[in-house]
């Protein structure tokens, strides 16, 4: 016997770089899920969006001087504590809607009537959603109303109109909407 037990116990060195190419592969995967769970439970959105943001109005007044911020958020609270049996109310009768569109037999007039319903429960949040806004607006100096359009503006962009999401972005297909 020739050779020495370090020779007999020493790994080629592709298997050295393969465990650790390994391990890298793990706290990878280990270090995603982590994040995963300390994102969920601690009030974050899934995949980032809307991470760290107010969304509706309360993400226009991070806008304001920091003095008029206080003011306005407990206004916008308010209004959204007023607007929140409504929209509670929207979910119902869509699953109200939805219930009679699955049952048999098919009465279109309960249907109709039903998605009347619905449609009127929107029209009130909306309603009220508009007249929190003028309510705002009115509060608000000149300045500061030229800023709430041009964040407006800003919203209208991202979420608005009746565009597509490519020309959202500012994409398209050749000829089609957005390649401009």
């Amino acid at each position: 016997m020739t050779g020495s037990v370090e020779d007999a116990v020493r790994k080629p060195s592709w298997q050295k770089w393969l465990l650790i190419a390994s391990l890298a592969v793990n706290l990878l995967i280990a270090g995603g899920a982590a994040g995963a769970f300390w994102s969920h439970r601690h009030g974050g959105r899934h995949f980032g969006h809307w991470q760290g943001r107010e969304h509706g109005l309360m993400g226009f007044v991070g806008e304001l001087v920091p003095d008029r911020q206080g003011e306005f958020r407990a206004s916008i609270e308010a209004e959204r504590a007023k607007i929140k049996p409504m929209r509670e109310g929207v979910k119902e009768g869509w699953k109200e809607t939805n219930a009679v569109l699955g049952t048999e037999p098919f009465d279109k007039d309960k249907l109709k009537s039903a998605m009347s319903r619905m449609i009127d429960a929107e029209v009130r949040m909306r309603t009220a959603i508009a007249d929190a806004l003028v309510e705002t607006a009115a509060k608000l100096s000149p300045e500061e109303r030229q800023k709430l359009k041009a964040w407006r503006e800003k919203q209208g962009k991202m979420f608005g109109g009746r565009r597509g999401w490519r020309e959202r972005i500012g994409t398209g297909r050749e000829g089609g909407p957005g390649s401009e």
